[in-house]
């Protein structure tokens, strides 16, 4: 799967107090919700999904050539998040080698996205890690907000140009596009302040990301050059994930349009981040079958793709950041020092 950078907002010590978080309660009712719906889903739908054996089958007749390309074209989108990483701190005056950068890259994401608040557990992780390498706590925290700033800025992108290209949804989202744009333009040009209100009304998690911003900036000096290759980096990240899905398909001989395909993985991202579950199992899986199905692919098909992808992307990207995770900490823990690399 595409590495997804995420930030948790800054945080204050406080005195503990016996009353729950209310924060940590939510997210442990939206996750069982999301299991009980996947369950349901599964009993409702039982006498129509697609006979295993029949999956098995077509995942075994996979063209292996276009397996390899999928698993090529995983292993680079995880390069470019690493590169993405590394440039970044390489902007602020951090050292940093490739090798070592998509190690940490694997190893964190390894614990995104396999352990319960795993998303915080890997900020604190690639803290840790890029510490030992020299790098300082405000370059740090500039490295992962802005490496999820460029990420989130590109997928959303990349789902908006989803919705476009799929005639299905093509006409809703250009009206709710311009609707929104239209309304922005008005609210900016009569009432200036109101933006400002609002984002002062959201309360000290609002505030935080706008103190993590300004931090960003004083901590990294982006050239011109720089402002270019980062947003790339990122889109690179997601298109290559993208193209692993797209050879999956190849791989399985399922004749689907590009459009089908980017608007299946666009869902699949969308539905695993909002479930609040790690790795978005599940829901990923389920959200890009039911796009696939009702491209008109069936549902054989369309299962054997979801499983082969998802084997790629997340099973196999697991394995190797977990790997990553022994050799960084176990077998060869610390950081070697290296000379400063160019940008």
């Amino acid at each position: 799967m595409a590495c997804q950078s995420t930030v948790a907002p800054v945080q204050t010590p406080v005195v503990p107090t016996p009353s729950r978080n209310p924060g940590a309660a939510r997210r442990a009712i939206v996750r069982l919700f999301v299991v009980a719906a996947v369950v349901c889903v599964i009993f409702l739908f039982r006498d129509r999904l697609p006979s295993p054996s029949e999956v098995w089958e077509l995942i075994a007749a996979a063209h292996p050539g276009w397996l390899i390309v999928a698993v090529m074209a995983e292993t680079s989108s995880m390069r470019a998040f690493a590169r993405l990483i590394r440039h970044l701190l390489v902007a602020g005056g951090a050292q940093l080698t490739l090798p070592r950068a998509v190690a940490v890259t694997y190893a964190r994401n390894a614990v995104s996205n396999s352990l319960p608040g795993g998303q915080v557990l890997s900020v604190a992780y690639t803290t840790r890690q890029l510490r030992l390498l020299g790098a300082t706590t405000p370059l740090i925290a500039a490295t992962l907000l802005l490496s999820a700033v460029f990420s989130t800025m590109t997928f959303v992108a990349l789902g908006a140009v989803a919705l476009l290209a799929e005639p299905a949804t093509r006409v809703t989202a250009l009206w709710v596009f311009l609707g929104a744009g239209v309304a922005l333009a008005v609210l900016l040009r009569f009432r200036p302040r109101v933006p400002a209100r609002w984002l002062s009304g959201r309360g000290a998690r609002t505030q935080a990301v706008l103190a993590q911003l300004r931090g960003a900036r004083a901590a990294i000096t982006l050239t011109r050059r720089d402002r270019l290759v980062l947003p790339g980096l990122a889109l690179l990240n997601w298109l290559l994930d993208l193209a692993c899905l797209a050879a999956v398909c190849a791989a399985t001989g399922v004749s689907v349009g590009p459009h089908t395909v980017l608007l299946g993985y666009v869902a699949a991202k969308a539905a695993g981040v909002l479930a609040l579950v790690p790795g978005g199992l599940g829901i990923a899986e389920i959200g890009m079958a039911a796009t696939f199905v009702s491209a008109g692919m069936t549902g054989v098909a369309a299962a054997a793709v979801v499983a082969i992808y998802r084997l790629i992307s997340y099973w196999a990207v697991l394995i190797a950041g977990w790997s990553a995770w022994l050799l960084l900490n176990v077998i060869a823990p610390g950081g070697r020092r290296e000379p400063p690399p160019s940008r």
